[in-house]
């Protein structure tokens, strides 16, 4: 279901549960302090989903900027001896990038073989003789490592979701605010509960799409990856 509909799927039931049933007029300040609650619990459990999209974000971009040295830091090393090695990292950076071509990111992990060839691939190198070319490798080690470590946290952040059981703590205590108010609306107070009980389905649809990551839209963020190709010219052979 879409977010609009969810929305007006929350309007309607928060009119339905204002208008049915006897007005009972109980105590307001604790539906207020049960709101209360409940919206700091809500506040914090967003901040946190909108902390882990940036993060994933960052990680993103830390992962495609290591590649990018990486690869430039073996073409510097693609000297007369280790032309045929560069040749062969080309190729298996190219395959990694293109595994993403028309996948959702949800399919991440599936990218994790022609990711090993990738890494395993850089430890194949011909020995290195002077000065240079070893510092260069030890930088491209370093970059690499880095991708490794980027690659992981994107696994944790994608699946590191609101826990099921944490979910039914945040509705069981907006379904229960929300009965709060109800129960402490006055004759007069319909419109106001209304939008009260209304703002917390709100908040709880909010949260929700914040905390699914596919919200993001995932064949964007994998393109991202198919256009570090255009970005690093792995298109053309060098």
């Amino acid at each position: 279901m879409s977010m609009k509909k969810q929305l007006l799927l929350v309007f309607v039931l928060a009119f339905a549960m204002v208008l049915l049933g006897p007005v009972q007029a109980g105590s307001a300040e604790l539906a207020a302090a049960a709101v209360v609650l409940t919206g700091v619990i809500l506040g914090f459990s967003a901040h946190r989903a909108l902390s882990r999209r940036d993060d994933l974000a960052e990680e993103i971009a830390v992962e495609l900027n290591k590649l990018r040295r990486v690869y430039h830091l073996g073409k510097n090393l693609g000297g007369e001896r280790h032309r045929s090695w560069f040749t062969e990292l080309h190729g298996h950076l190219y395959a990694y990038l293109t595994a993403f071509d028309k996948k959702d990111f949800a399919q991440y992990q599936e990218t994790n073989g022609a990711f090993r060839k990738f890494s395993y691939h850089l430890y194949q190198i011909p020995t290195l003789e002077t000065d240079k070319e070893r510092v260069l490798y030890r930088e491209l080690l370093e970059a690499a490592g880095q991708v490794a470590g980027a690659r992981q946290r994107i696994q944790e952040l994608w699946n590191g979701g609101m826990s099921a059981s944490l979910w039914n703590v945040v509705l069981s205590m907006a379904a229960m605010s929300a009965v709060a108010v109800r129960m402490a609306m006055g004759p007069s107070d319909q419109n106001v509960a209304v939008l009260v009980i209304a703002t917390l389905g709100c908040a709880v649809v909010y949260l929700r799409g914040a905390d699914d990551l596919r919200s993001l839209g995932g064949a964007d963020l994998s393109k991202r990856y198919v256009e570090n190709i255009a970005r690093l010219e792995l298109s053309r052979h060098e």
